[in-house]
């Protein structure tokens, strides 16, 4: 009876320090693997507000460039419109045809608006009504009240079937150097009908 209990006395720690070392080394892989989950975690929150950012500043960005697109368009089409209209200016008496080589844009903006490009680098300008006053900005009825992210200038030349505008639109929305472009073409067709281009030249459009 006294040598079949020794031996399971015996036995019996050496199966709960198993059982302790066990324990441990589970709790340790637990440990160890939440450890993991949370760096995982917070790579991923990282990157994702990263992209958060970028797609918000693109967003911003893309935002900004409507003003440019829409006041490119509405002057390309105002300077359509005064073309098409300018010979009612003409002498009475004069032949259609001779009206017709007449017409002509108004003339070339003396300076932009802003005149100084660093007044949009990487921020807004506040024009006023002294700014719009003079032509072509007169001519065109054109003006902008909010605060814009863009310098705009415009320029006219010959008359007739050889009359040309240029409406152009610059801006630095990062303040980076790099200067981005939006411009619209208006020129005559056969008929002497001032056209405006059908397709918006867009240069570093994010810049």
């Amino acid at each position: 009876m006294t040598s079949d209990r020794a031996p399971r006395a015996r036995q019996e720690p050496s199966f709960r320090a198993i059982l302790r070392n066990v324990a441990v080394v589970s709790r340790a892989r637990l440990r160890g693997f939440t450890a993991v989950e949370l760096m995982n975690f917070l790579g991923l929150a990282a990157l994702l507000s990263a992209l958060g950012m970028y797609a918000l500043a693109r967003y911003v960005r893309h935002a900004k460039t409507v003003e440019a697109v829409s006041s490119v368009t509405s002057l390309a089409g105002a300077a359509a419109e005064y073309y098409n209209t300018s010979d009612a200016t003409q002498p009475a008496g004069a032949t259609p045809s001779n009206l017709h080589a007449m017409r002509h844009f108004p003339p070339s903006s003396r300076v932009s608006v802003p005149e100084d490009p660093l007044s949009v680098r990487g921020k807004r300008y506040q024009s006023n009504l002294a700014d719009w006053s003079a032509s072509p900005w007169r001519d065109l009825r054109f003006s902008i009240v909010q605060p814009q992210c863009y310098q705009y200038s415009f320029e006219a030349e010959g008359a007739g079937a050889t009359a040309k505008a240029l409406v152009t639109a610059q801006g630095d929305l990062d303040g980076d150097g790099i200067r981005s472009t939006y411009s619209l073409t208006v020129s005559p067709d056969e008929s002497l009908t001032a056209q405006v281009a059908k397709t918006m030249v867009k240069l570093e459009v994010e810049e």
